[in-house]
Order: C-alpha cells, then structure tokens, then sequence
C-alpha cells in the first residue's frame, strides 16, 4: 500500500510527507551537535558546499569549534545540551575507525539516547558493522548523480540492505538538481524498494566553494540576497506531489541559518551564560565591557558603586559588566565602555557593539 501523508509546509522548515527522521526532528530544535570528522572526501561531486578552509583537509570540527582532543568534543556537546550528534564531512567513511572512536564516545559519555545519524556518499559497505557495532543510530546515504535512474544493483542498494540488517534506520539524503526531477523520483522509488525507510532532500545551494562548477552547469541563485540556486525548490514542490512509499522532507538553505543555526545558539546562550549577560531571541549574548583600562582599577571603581559581585567580572584584559548596569555607571569608570553582542561560540564571534564613554 502506498504511503499517502498530508503535505505540510512552514516556513522555514520546508515541505514534508510523513513523519521526520529522528534526527531531522533534533535539529529543528536546534539540540544537535555536528561533528565534522574529516574535510576528506574522493567522491568529487561538482555541487560540494564544503568551504576552502575544510575541504580536502584532514580536520575536525564541533559545530564552529576546531576539535583537537575528545575533551573538546565532549564539552562543544555540553555547552549546547546536545540531544544528539550528525556526522558528517568530506567523508566519515574515509576513516571509520576514527568516526566509530567518536560514535563510542559520545554513546559513553551521554548514554545510548543520544540520537547519532551519519551521511555519507562513499560506497563503504565493509564500515557498516563497525559503525554499527559502535553505536550509530541512522545512516543517511548519498548516491551520486549519476546513479539516480539505475540505482538498483549499485553498492548503494547494497549499503541500504546491509544497515537494515544491523539494525540502524536507514535513508538517502541528496540535493535537488534542478532538470532532474525524473531521475530524482526514481532514486526515491528505487531506494524505498531496498528498504531505505525515508529520503531527506535539501536545497541546492551556491557556495564559494562550488561556485564556478555550478555557474559552468549554467545554474543561478534565485536573487542576490541568497544562496539558493534558482530552479531547486520547484523540482521538491513538484516531488512532494508524488506519493511515495517512504516519508519525504525537503530542507530549504534558509532553514539552516533561520531555523537550525538559530535554535543551537539560542540552547547554547541559555545554557552559558552567567548573570551578566543577556540571551537574545537571535541566540546572541548581550554584555557590557570595559577595555583600555586596568581591570584591577575598574573593579575598584564598581565596587564603591556598590554593584552586587554577581554582575561583574575580570575575563582577560577586560571587565564584564551587565549591560543594564554599565549604561548607568559608564560615565564614572575609567576606560572605554561598550555594549557588546556576542555569538556564544567556543570562540566567542562580535557581532556588533556599542560605544557609551571611551576615556
């Protein structure tokens, strides 16, 4: 029996038929962590958003955070309450050993509720048990292109068998190619048949990365003010009209900057910040700081105005100081005094700020 589903479309989140993949659900509420095991890949797709700086080296990351040790991966996931953890890459199938290491880790560490989903588009069947074997919850597979129509009897198929059989959900994820809605839906069809149990699809989008091989291909953004390539989203709109025996979600790019970036770094503000700072809706910090200034001398100077200990604090060369409390005391300390908004990365990113005295 076919698989009928009431199509929804929000916002941000994109169109979906049946129920999300776990995973997909995690992010939405901005409660997953991605690990970036590897900048590796030799699948050569010509639509790889990857940035210079990771692309085709071997590094790891934590969300924004470059990763060198466990520690750091494990306290990039506390400081945001991770839920769960999407590897991805370049590749992980590129050094599964490595990949599996973490999948342990994070399993170990968090126990076996935290939710671990893999993407890969490396045809890598012998990796499976170990990942499996290490505690991966859901494998999201992305066959290339160029076997979309003739997707049965590819290794392809055969991964999506070989994960069903350990026990791991199992589904595609691929970009909608604009001029390829045929071959898209028999890649659906084909993979539902192998026993893929649902197919994410996201927007194509143009990175300066993959900007000159897409711009060869003759593909265009749909306007200045964003990444999405012209001619994408239409393919989806015209696949979630289809029925398919599997759920189907579509992802646009916005969803990532709007919805899923957003919901972490709101999870995360909340969860670091101390009493002198404020959690914005945009999931940014909110801080006064004093600079140019001795601290010691500073501290002195709050101190006698009688500010509660709670509000303040030496972090470097700077002072902290509630926002609201150092637009009333700016003038009387010595230094330059700002507002300053802040992403609560591992490596905090200024967003903007606000000068109130400069001394």
């Amino acid at each position: 029996m076919k698989h009928i589903a009431y199509i929804r479309d929000r916002r941000d989140e994109g169109i979906y038929a049946g129920n999300l993949a776990r995973g997909c659900t995690q992010c939405v509420r901005g409660a997953k962590m991605v690990l970036f095991v590897t900048g590796v890949c030799d699948m050569g797709c010509f639509y790889c958003p990857v940035s210079f700086h990771r692309a085709n080296k071997d590094v790891v990351y934590a969300n924004e955070r470059q990763v060198f040790s466990d520690e750091d991966i494990i306290d990039e996931a506390e400081r945001m309450g991770a839920l769960g953890t999407g590897i991805t890459g370049g590749d992980p199938l590129i050094v599964p050993q490595r990949t599996a290491h973490y999948i342990s880790l994070l399993k170990e560490h968090f126990g076996s509720g935290h939710h671990i989903h893999l993407y890969t588009g490396r045809p890598n069947i012998e990796a499976l048990p170990l990942l499996s074997d290490a505690g991966l919850d859901e494998l999201r597979i992305h066959p290339p292109e160029a076997i979309w129509s003739r997707f049965h009897g590819t290794v392809f198929e055969k991964m999506i068998q070989k994960a069903r059989t350990l026990n791991m959900r199992v589904g595609i994820e691929v970009p909608v190619l604009p001029g390829m809605l045929e071959e898209l839906s028999a890649l659906i069809t084909s993979a539902a048949q192998a026993g893929a149990q649902f197919a994410n699809l996201n927007e194509l989008e143009m990175s300066e990365s993959n900007a000159e091989e897409l711009r060869k291909r003759g593909y265009v953004t749909v306007d200045d003010g964003t990444n999405a390539v012209e001619g994408s989203r239409e393919v989806a709109e015209k696949i979630m009209r289809r029925s398919f025996s599997i759920p189907v979600h579509y992802c646009p790019s916005r969803f990532k900057d709007a919805v899923q970036l957003r919901e972490r770094l709101k999870r995360t503000a909340k969860r670091i910040r101390w009493a002198g700072e404020i959690a914005t809706d945009d999931g940014t910090l909110l801080k006064g700081v004093v600079e140019e200034c001795d601290p010691e001398l500073v501290i002195e100077h709050v101190r006698r105005l009688g500010v509660p200990s709670t509000y303040y604090r030496i972090e470097g060369k700077r002072v902290e100081i509630a926002p609201w409390i150092l637009e009333e005391i700016a003038s009387e300390l010595p230094g330059s005094c700002y507002i300053v908004e802040e992403y609560p990365t591992a490596a905090p990113v200024e967003v903007e700020r606000r000068l109130l005295t400069r001394r």
